[in-house]
């Protein structure tokens, strides 16, 4: 009994062991391989971003999964959809009137600023980016015209890759 009870140990602490675990390096690379699609997406305005995460006015965060959600430049205009991304229900295409890239001393994107305009939407977005070799996972802050700032958090990608749930008919 008590040598199965030794092997049942030795088992468990040996099993994640064989498990295929990514090197630092491994992560580091990965990290950096999205970073670096984010860059490209946003110097060839052909990007979106899905939210991952809504912070409210109080400050409480929520985590969201619905793909309807979402912000995206495409070539010459925005969209976006959702409450949570631009305070209405429309699927709101607009025309961007300022797209202005802020770098560091590295000249690496620090964030951008993108002032919109639309039928149903007018504002700006703050896009914080993460640090080189941070992933893609943007911090971003929608302030309006009029009405409430909204905060969310989520990766960006190539629009086309993107995988968002866009309603017909935008306006």
């Amino acid at each position: 009994m008590k040598k199965i009870l030794i092997f049942a140990l030795a088992l468990v602490f040996a099993l994640p062991s064989f498990a295929q675990k990514l090197s630092k390096e491994e992560k580091a690379a990965q990290q950096k391989a999205l970073y670096e699609t984010m860059v490209k997406a946003f110097e060839e305005k052909d990007w979106a971003i899905v939210p991952s995460s809504y912070t409210d006015a109080d400050g409480i965060s929520e985590q969201l999964t619905d793909n309807s959600i979402f912000i995206s430049y495409e070539k010459t205009n925005m969209f976006m959809q959702g409450f949570r991304v631009c305070g209405n229900s429309y699927t709101n295409v607009a025309e961007v009137k300022e797209y202005t890239e802020n770098k560091d001393k590295k000249g690496n994107i620090k964030n951008i600023i993108i002032r919109v305009q639309g039928r149903h939407i007018q504002g700006t977005y703050k896009i914080s980016l993460p640090k080189v070799d941070n992933g893609n996972i943007v911090d971003v802050i929608f302030t309006p015209s009029t009405g409430t700032v909204r905060k969310f958090q989520g990766p960006v990608v190539p629009s086309k890759v993107a995988g968002f749930y866009k309603k017909s008919n935008p306006e």
